[in-house]
Formats: C-alpha cells, sequence, structure tokens
C-alpha cells in the first residue's frame, strides 16, 4: 500500500476523536519512555560500545559465560520431563569457550583486524 492512497481518508481519521486520541497517547508514550530510567539505564549502556575491541571482547565473553553456567545451574533444579533437551555438557562446553574468548581476547582483537569475516561485514 503506498502511503498516499487514501489522503481524504487519513486526514478524516487524524482529525476525528479516535485519530486525536490516537496521537495524544502516542506522544505520552514517547514522553515517558524518554524520561523512564529503564531508558535511561539503556543510554547509559551504549556507552559500553565506546570501549576499545578487546574490551568489548572481554566482556561479551565474561557474559556469555556467565550466562551458560547460570542456565546449566538452573537447569539442576528442573525435573528431567521438564528440561530442555539440551545435554548439560553443551552448556558447559559454552560456558568454557566463551571463557577462553575472555581469556584470549587482546589476541582476538589484534587477529580481528585482517579477518576475512571482517572484510565481509564491512
Amino acid at each position: 500500500m503506498i502511503e498516499n492512497d487514501f489522503p481524504v481518508f487519513r486526514e478524516t481519521v487524524e482529525e476525528s476523536a479516535i485519530g486525536r486520541s490516537a496521537e495524544w497517547l502516542v506522544a505520552a508514550v514517547s514522553v515517558a519512555a524518554a524520561d523512564a530510567a529503564v531508558t535511561k539505564r539503556f543510554a547509559a549502556l551504549r556507552s559500553v560500545a565506546d570501549v576499545d575491541t578487546a574490551a568489548a571482547i572481554r566482556m561479551g565473553g565474561t557474559a556469555l559465560a556467565v550466562a551458560g553456567l547460570a542456565a546449566w545451574g538452573l537447569s539442576q533444579f528442573v525435573p528431567r520431563y521438564v528440561a530442555t533437551a539440551i545435554p548439560d555438557a553443551a552448556f558447559l562446553a559454552e560456558a568454557a569457550l566463551s571463557a577462553m574468548v575472555a581469556w584470549r581476547a587482546d589476541s582476538i582483537a589484534g587477529q580481528w583486524q585482517s579477518s576475512r569475516l571482517r572484510r565481509l561485514i564491512k
């Protein structure tokens, strides 16, 4: 559908009580979202993107290792007939691999500059 298929209908809806109410609701939600503590915290988290490559890799590896260990630990409390079909070894292998990535982050960041994958992404 083209944006200007129904200009008269669009104008009528915008001028109606429903259209004005919807516009007011969108504006109120936008202002509330801009002032909310959660969105301010997300904005503060975006400053993490300003760190160098090695630190970002280290943070990501650490976060994934902790998530893998937490998922494995929590799966021990769930009855086997309810738990996922992912074996415990997969959680532990993911956590170990992520920990190794975090441990060797400087080497990975240095090699990333000449990586074929980096050239493909660009």
